[in-house]
């Protein structure tokens, strides 16, 4: 943005620079949903080009399946002669897409015509048991002799003598050659694409949809809910057209009705919306219900606990702790506002009571008008509005001292900050917590010294934590973050989010404050998207399947393969850009701090130095 004062051809520079820029956004999302549909033709040719070419040893595509609806699969393992050749463990959403009727392609075992013994060995366990669950695990053990390409599903079943047994089992189902479409939805192609499509493998899922069309297989026989999955895909790569070999499967007015906020998004919008227009009673009443509401899915959770914290810094604002303190203390502990929540919950444990007529603070005549005038408002969650409490309650001098039963009240309110200081200080409000100790200790009769050494703590790890964020700085600009989110992607053999396990290893000091950020989320999944096609179109480059067609796939690879390849440089540079616009934001914040904190040690000791002047001065004029 131009804020300074230029001439007039300056001004309409940068008018022209700034439409550049936009169009340049909207010309760089066309060209990357164009080169993802380009991508799509490609990768889908060369797949059914792969399928027909004759094999010389027999291949077994290992689908998993269940339909014991009591179980989830936690994870899975086979071996042939008691070689392992695959293990896979499954997230909590792939666990649910197999109960919903997906399919995983585990692998595809290339075997001799010779005699095997294939070994599958799943760990279930209870659906909606906990983490130290007990947990069953059924085997399956087969001698075989493969003669040629066949499917085989292995469906976890109900097991037992009569299946009444609380027992599982492991059931084999043989689909017979891949090129046998004709049983509709139950082929596990269709179930297959569903599996990727619910777990975001979005290219993944339409390639195989475009590879079933051009076979022969028509709209009419994929179910509506695959078709749903497949419009989620495109949404979700980016896509701006339907590609032509996908028209009647994606439909992109199938999720209209998806992109409207559900009844509760939408009551917490209305509510937000009825206490900023200062109707607080209806607003905070359409509020209420949805936090005393039965909320059981994850980002339902997560707005339950933004609305316990909207409710309880909108009563602690109107002085009415008793409501605050409920509120605060329904927020979850391990929830992303559980931070937020402790630093209100202090300050409600340490104001006054409704209606309590005893003075707030002793020496301090301003504090209650300062709460009894506040503007009741909707707490944002803000990282800017974090201090509030601290700058308008209970100490609006400088040295007023907490007297009577208030000290009470003090110790009651340390207990939540105490916890919060011990948290991650990169974290805002693990950041105000650094504070708030040291601000009440010096307002506490007897405790300066423990406020000095609070103070002095503070700006350590302040210190501390603005020497991570150089360092997270100095990472990315080298390359370090896209260095190990390529590395985690590469690795498999899991679903727990595919690469952020793995990330987390070298980057936990600055990744939970990039995620935090959409424009990043953004950048990332474009980035990701863009790095996967080029991987999956770059493993055929080399291999014997160019000479198919006269080269004419080589000829196209040779073409597209550089296009990715500029296009994910762009990529990684608006990655590594806002990558380092969230750290710059969060190290200005952390120095704001910092020089707070080194503010207030300076007037402690101005505060010393007024003592001792007296002292000093006599002894001097003695002499």
């Amino acid at each position: 943005m131009c804020l300074v004062k230029i001439p007039l051809l300056g001004v309409i520079k940068c008018a022209l620079y700034s439409v550049l820029l936009l169009l340049s956004a909207v010309v760089n999302a066309s060209d990357g949903a164009s080169l993802k549909t380009e991508a799509l033709n490609l990768f889908s040719d060369i797949k059914l080009a792969e399928e027909k070419l004759p094999t010389r040893t027999p291949t077994i595509a290992l689908y998993i399946a269940n339909s014991d609806k009591r179980f989830t699969i936690q994870s899975v393992r086979v071996s042939v002669d008691g070689r392992e050749r695959a293990r896979y463990s499954y997230s909590e959403l792939e666990t649910q897409t197999l109960l919903d009727g997906g399919l995983h392609l585990l692998s595809k075992l290339a075997l001799p015509e010779e005699n095997h013994t294939i070994s599958v060995k799943f760990a279930v366990t209870e659906v909606g048991a906990g983490p130290h669950a007990e947990r069953l695990y059924p085997r399956f053990e087969k001698a075989i002799s493969v003669a040629e390409n066949t499917q085989w599903e292995l469906e976890l079943i109900r097991g037992g003598w009569l299946q009444w047994q609380d027992k599982v089992a492991i059931q084999l189902h043989d689909h017979g050659p891949e090129n046998s479409v004709s049983s509709g939805y139950s082929h596990p192609r269709f179930r297959s694409i569903y599996f990727n499509a619910k777990r975001h493998f979005s290219f993944d899922a339409l390639a195989d949809a475009m590879v079933m069309i051009k076979r022969g297989v028509s709209a009419g026989q994929f179910s509506e809910q695959v078709k749903l999955a497949l419009s989620r895909s495109a949404r979700d790569l980016g896509l701006t057209e339907v590609p032509t070999s996908l028209q009647g499967l994606v439909e992109f007015d199938r999720l209209s009705e998806e992109s409207k906020p559900s009844s509760m998004f939408s009551h917490f919008n209305t509510g937000a919306g009825l206490i900023q227009q200062g109707k607080y009673a209806e607003g905070v009443a359409l509020l209420a219900a949805l936090s005393e509401g039965e909320l059981l899915a994850p980002d339902e959770l997560l707005l339950r606990d933004k609305v316990n914290l909207a409710l309880g810094y909108h009563f602690l604002k109107q002085g009415d702790s008793e409501q605050s303190v409920n509120y605060f203390s329904q927020v979850r502990r391990l929830s992303p506002y559980a931070n937020k929540a402790l630093v209100g919950l202090g300050w409600a444990l340490l104001s006054p009571r409704q209606n309590q007529a005893a003075p707030l603070v002793a020496s301090d005549d301003h504090s209650r008008q300062a709460i009894a005038t506040a503007t009741p408002y909707l707490w944002s969650g803000s990282e800017d509005e974090i201090a509030w409490a601290r700058r308008h309650t209970p100490f609006r001098r400088a040295w007023a001292i907490a007297s009577g039963g208030k000290e009470e009240d003090l110790q009651a309110a340390m207990v939540p900050w105490m916890e919060l200081v011990n948290r991650d200080p990169l974290d805002p409000a693990v950041q105000e917590g650094l504070l708030i100790l040291p601000y009440v200790m010096s307002h506490w009769a007897g405790q300066a010294q423990r406020a000095e050494r609070y103070y002095v703590a503070a700006s350590s790890r302040l210190q501390a934590a603005l020497q991570h964020l150089r360092g997270a700085s100095a990472d990315i600009q080298r390359g370090g973050l896209r260095a190990a989110i390529d590395l985690a992607d590469q690795r498999g053999g899991s679903g727990w989010d595919i690469w952020l396990s793995a990330l987390y290893e070298d980057k936990d000091a600055y990744l939970d404050l990039l995620l935090d950020s959409p424009n990043f989320h953004q950048a990332l999944s474009e980035y990701r998207q863009l790095v996967r096609i080029r991987n999956l179109l770059g493993a055929y480059q080399a291999g014997a399947l160019v000479a198919v067609g006269g080269g004419e796939f080589n000829a196209k690879l040779a073409a597209l393969l550089p296009r990715l390849t500029a296009s994910i440089a762009t990529r990684a540079a608006t990655l590594d850009r806002e990558a380092l616009a969230e750290i710059g934001r969060h190290h200005r914040r952390t120095e704001m701090y910092l020089a707070e904190a080194s503010f207030a040690l300076a007037r402690n000791h101005e505060n010393t130095r007024r003592k001792l002047s007296g002292v000093v001065w006599d002894g001097e004029l003695r002499r």
